[in-house]
């Protein structure tokens, strides 16, 4: 079943995102494979609060709080639980999914965009199964947004219409897509655990801490889709580099270029990693030529 589902390509299609649903709906079939991710173990919960009604015992997870541990329950079976608080059935989540001209970009597997497309779905589709409510943006550069608050599999249905729209759009226009400004979200309330799905790494820093209001989300937590020249320069030679009206040139095939663009990937993955930690959430960054769904384990999901 998951084989079917795996990231292929350059478009996104409504069909691929409606069958992401017979995913969410077994996680733990996943947990039969390895998880490869960029962090793995414990991992600071998402989901906060004191004083809390105590819900049910699952499964421990990559990605799961430690401190919520059941200790009796652990020795008693030999193996990890943690404990679910009610509250965190029902917290709310937003799922933000920016695509950019930069994320329309792929060498190997599919384009960084499809994965991302993907991936908002996915999430969309397992709050729903999990009935939190969930409040979804789509941004695609500056010219095209569009807001649903999804309750329902019908609304999940529509937003991934909405994915599918935006993807298609961004297709025929990523050529001339303009930066885009800071979305209006000031009028969200109660403090949701936001979802930012973008290209950060092709991201001004600046950008991403202008965009996200520290006291308005209860967390928040950053996936980037990435590609290998993320991190690497093609070694093709002398490659034109444009800024503000002004072309130069760099040789991306010295050592020293290469050693300076890899040191700069890092930092800003470094930086990105701290920010989401500081607001209580986490960033996971997956390639395109091998990211498997065994992956989202290691996200803080509630499984």
């Amino acid at each position: 079943m998951h084989q079917s589902l795996e990231i292929k390509g350059t478009d996104v299609a409504l069909n691929d995102l409606l069958q992401l649903q017979l995913l969410v709906n077994d996680l733990q079939a996943l947990g039969k494979s390895r998880v490869h991710s960029y962090r793995k173990g414990d991992q600071r919960s998402v989901f906060k609060g004191q004083g809390r009604e105590f819900a049910e015992m699952k499964h421990y997870w990559p990605g799961d709080d430690a401190r919520q541990i059941d200790w009796r329950q652990t020795a008693k079976k030999q193996t990890p639980f943690v404990r679910i608080m009610e509250e965190d059935r029902h917290a709310q989540q937003a799922v933000w999914l920016d695509l950019t001209a930069s994320s329309y970009f792929g060498t190997r597997s599919c384009f960084k965009s499809v994965m991302a497309c993907h991936w908002s779905a996915f999430l969309v589709w397992r709050f729903l199964h999990l009935h939190h409510p969930v409040r979804f943006l789509v941004r695609v550069g500056s010219e095209w947004q569009q807001e649903l608050n999804l309750l329902n599999q019908r609304d999940g249905a529509r937003a991934c219409e909405l994915i599918a729209t935006a993807h298609q759009y961004l297709a025929n226009n990523f050529a001339s897509l303009q930066p885009a400004n800071s979305a209006n979200i000031l009028h969200w309330r109660g403090k949701p655990n936001l979802w930012f799905i973008s290209d950060f790494m092709q991201t001004p820093a600046e950008n991403l801490t202008a965009e996200i209001p520290v006291n308005l989300f209860n967390s928040v937590s950053l996936l980037q889709a990435a590609d290998a020249f993320d991190s690497k320069l093609p070694e093709a030679g002398a490659l034109p580099v444009r800024h503000k009206n002004i072309t130069g040139y760099i040789d991306t095939a010295g050592k020293q270029t290469q050693q300076s663009y890899r040191a700069l990937a890092e930092q800003r993955e470094q930086s990105l990693q701290e920010f989401a930690w500081q607001r209580g959430g986490v960033f996971h960054k997956h390639l395109n030529e091998s990211f498997q769904w065994q992956e989202v384990l290691a996200w803080p999901l509630y499984h």
